[in-house]
């Protein structure tokens, strides 16, 4: 594309919520333009964005907090078949989701995210069945897997495990069936107008829209898009990917869990099951604790972060958990790749007008099980100008970081 083309819309960043709103203006009739950088080959001498998409699994289930995410979940995942059908692209199979914590009636405290009350009665709020399961329910329902003593869990049957890689596919083909144009770039500036704003690349391609849409993901703060920085935090996280060579031999739920010894949180993560990566080879994923060990306030962070490949310590902590709550299981070579998230002190997406040209929709651990309906609702921001959704705007107001900081928050790993 040459010279200065004209849009509706501009959308910056393709990964799932960048996708699913140039997916869903494009749908309303908008012309729209989406600009986001292919994934990156590798990651050893890697300089430049990152996106926590990289990935072949994420769960999308109702067992989660706050009940606004499992909603946000639920309208996504409703159109999941349609999208699938209409692009041809399979990106969602249907898999049990577990969550196992310790038992809160031995004391300690467990965190929001482990709390079975919580997680049961968000899903009844949602009309969704889930099981809860005790410790002796937990061993008979699961016989190959050994938890640790004195853990219970709550089951959804009828959840997904999300490719986010083929999400994005799926997304963007939708977008561009329906006149998008995808651009394979790094957009460096975005200057605004009285008539709009004008966009230049890295490339120096330059565009001009009526509206520009900053999907950035946990690269928001430090990609200079905005007039101002977010209240926003951003976290390099590891990925562990464990090596199985029949798959067959692990058909385990994907889960949540929360180990505890004494009042020690031993293992705090995601353990998903067995998964084919674009090597060939099939994994299972751990991401544990060390999510937030890592935060990261620049680029040249970012940069520094993804040549590590990751936190290598935490393979150890992932092979032991393996061995132990799969006994007998042969696990071959382990290694790491580097992920990004990023959290808001509310623990919800900004999806959120800056100025008269620019929305900003971001959502950082969970944002692939929402994505479609993030991308949504900020598509009808742009093309309406005002709020219509029967959720609260409240809900999804950015903040911004001149005003008083929360204290992060502590959560579990889902990258």
């Amino acid at each position: 594309m040459q010279g200065e083309g004209y849009f509706d819309v501009i959308v910056v960043g393709a990964g799932p919520i960048g996708a699913a709103t140039a997916r869903h203006l494009s749908e309303r009739g908008a012309s729209v333009l989406v600009v986001g950088p292919d994934e990156p080959s590798g990651f050893a001498d890697h300089d430049g964005v990152w996106a926590g998409y990289y990935d072949q699994g994420r769960l999308a289930h109702v067992l989660e907090v706050p009940l606004m995410t499992s909603m946000l979940t639920m309208r996504s995942i409703r159109r999941f078949p349609d999208l699938q059908r209409r692009t041809g692209v399979e990106f969602a199979m249907s898999r049990h989701s577990l969550t196992v914590m310790p038992d809160g009636s031995e004391g300690g405290e467990v965190a929001d995210w482990f709390d079975r009350a919580v997680l049961a009665g968000n899903a009844a709020d949602l009309n969704v069945a889930v099981q809860q399961l005790s410790d002796e329910e937990l061993r008979r329902e699961y016989p190959e897997l050994r938890f640790a003593p004195g853990h219970i869990g709550i089951v959804q049957r009828d959840a997904f495990i999300v490719n986010p890689r083929a999400l994005v596919r799926a997304e963007l083909a939708a977008a561009v069936s329906r006149g998008a144009v995808l651009i394979r770039d790094v957009v460096d500036s975005v200057e605004r107008s009285r008539r709009g704003v004008r966009v230049t690349s890295r490339s120096g391609e330059t565009w001009r829209a009526g509206k520009v849409v900053v999907a950035t993901g946990a690269a928001t703060n430090v990609g200079g898009l905005l007039p101002r920085p977010l209240d926003m935090r951003t976290y390099g996280a590891t990925v562990v990917l464990v090596e199985v060579s029949d798959p067959a031999e692990f058909d385990i739920p994907a889960m949540m869990y929360m180990k505890t010894s004494g009042d020690q949180v031993v293992y705090g993560g995601i353990i998903m099951s067995p998964l084919q990566y674009p090597d060939g080879r099939w994994y299972l994923k751990c991401s544990g604790r060390s999510l937030l060990d890592n935060p990261l306030d620049s680029a040249e962070a970012i940069t520094r972060w993804v040549r590590t490949g990751g936190r290598h310590e935490d393979i150890r902590e992932s092979l032991d958990l393996l061995t132990e709550l799969l006994p007998g299981k042969a696990l071959g070579p382990a290694h790491t790749r580097p992920c990004m998230v990023c959290e808001t002190p509310t623990a919800l997406p900004y999806i959120d007008r800056v100025d008269e040209h620019t929305i900003v929709a971001i959502e950082g651990e969970r944002g692939a099980m929402a994505a479609d309906e993030i991308g949504r609702l900020a598509a009808g921001l742009a093309i309406d100008g005002v709020w219509t959704d029967g959720i609260p705007h409240a809900a999804f107001q950015a903040r911004w970081a001149e005003s008083e900081v929360s204290p992060p928050l502590r959560s579990v790993a889902t990258a």
